[in-house]
């Protein structure tokens, strides 16, 4: 499938919901939608889409670039004048009810609501992410070039490993050598939690020295192609007490579980239910967050949501995490994570990393 043809596929779940609820057009300006539907990568732009026509409105900084980006788009540029021009473009387009997303701000929407005058605008955010939902074949090939630079970042991290070290030496590191391994920025702010800060879900590295006995939740992910990854493992480094080591092997055994349960036609719920019988069986799961793992694609965080409760049917093409974790207070915690993705006979994990690395 061409470039072009990619496209045409994906505005034809614009042009689904337009005739569902009887629309003329359509307008997107978050980064993620104005590049899942056209191509451009730039800071600035609205992408407003009718069923003869694509516009892009941005400013001279991204013209030429918006133009080798995107096919068949009329890309216009923009002065001091954005939202008078983006009204305008709206009504010569003949729009008189369109769909936009949910996240303009305040600041914005009111002064283009005037300007638009008697245009009926309705917003919705959940369809645009369930579209984003099932990756095609170019998206999946670019996640798992992110999930290939992550790891050979890792992979070459875990030498320079040792005890002593800092919990921010640790990050550094990992920051450089995935960089040049190809990735493009990391995908969110990277975790390294040690000893008791393990416990801290989502910990900042710090100036803590790591320890012998600690386990160490490292958590990171990169961009590549403009598609995210995301993988935690929880480092060993040197003599982890035995509880320590059967709370490491509990959240293991949760994540195989569920990743077992991972099928097309399954519900999320069920794969969350599958990890968390794990924990509910060692009276555990008041240590476990309330939830398994999320989509990942050109947001580090999209649909599915694997929670409790999800009733969101498993397709082919979905990709999301699976990354059980334990976590007691002012002793230690446990994530592991894997990236996966749902294919037409099952599942296949995109991430090859080993779970159990002893450092020392």
């Amino acid at each position: 499938m061409d470039r072009k043809e990619i496209y045409q596929k994906r505005l034809a779940g614009v042009y689904s919901y337009m005739d569902a609820h009887q629309l003329d057009g359509a307008m997107f300006t978050s980064y993620e939608n104005r590049r899942y539907y056209c191509g451009f990568t730039g800071s600035n732009g609205c992408l407003i889409i009718t069923r003869d026509k694509v516009c892009l409105v941005t400013d001279k900084r991204y013209t030429t670039q918006a133009q080798q980006q995107t096919i068949g788009v009329e890309v216009i540029e923009h002065a001091a004048n954005r939202l008078s021009l983006v009204a305008d473009t709206i009504k010569k387009c003949g729009i008189k009810k369109m769909v936009m997303e949910s996240c303009m701000t305040v600041d914005e929407y009111f002064p283009l609501k005037e300007k638009m005058g008697d245009i009926d605008v309705v917003f919705e955010q959940e369809y645009f992410l369930e579209q984003r939902m099932v990756k095609d074949t170019e998206e999946i090939a670019c996640t798992k070039a992110a999930i290939a630079a992550a790891e050979a970042g890792f992979d070459k991290l875990l030498p320079r490993l040792k005890t002593g070290m800092t919990e921010k030496d640790l990050a550094d590191e990992l920051h450089y050598l995935v960089s040049k391994e190809g990735a493009e920025a990391m995908s969110f702010g990277t975790i390294v939690g040690s000893g008791a800060r393990g416990a801290l879900a989502h910990a900042f590295p710090t100036s803590k020295k790591i320890e012998d006995g600690d386990m160490v939740v490292v958590d990171f992910g990169v961009l590549k192609d403009g598609y995210c990854s995301d993988m935690t493992r929880t480092l060993l480094f040197g003599n982890v007490s035995e509880e320590h080591m059967r709370i490491f092997n509990l959240v293991q055994e949760s994540q195989d579980k569920a990743i077992a349960a991972i099928r097309p036609g399954v519900l999320a719920k069920d794969v969350e239910d599958a990890h968390r019988a794990v924990f509910l069986r060692e009276n555990l799961d008041d240590y476990a967050l309330r939830g398994l793992g999320h989509g990942i694609g050109l947001q580090i965080h999209e649909c599915p949501r694997i929670v409790i409760g999800n009733e969101t049917v498993l397709k082919p093409g979905m990709i999301f995490t699976v990354e059980p974790g334990l976590y007691f207070p002012n002793d230690c915690g446990v994530r592991t994570e894997d990236d996966v993705l749902v294919t037409e006979n099952g599942v296949e994990n995109l991430s090859h990393t080993p779970h159990e690395i002893h450092i020392g």
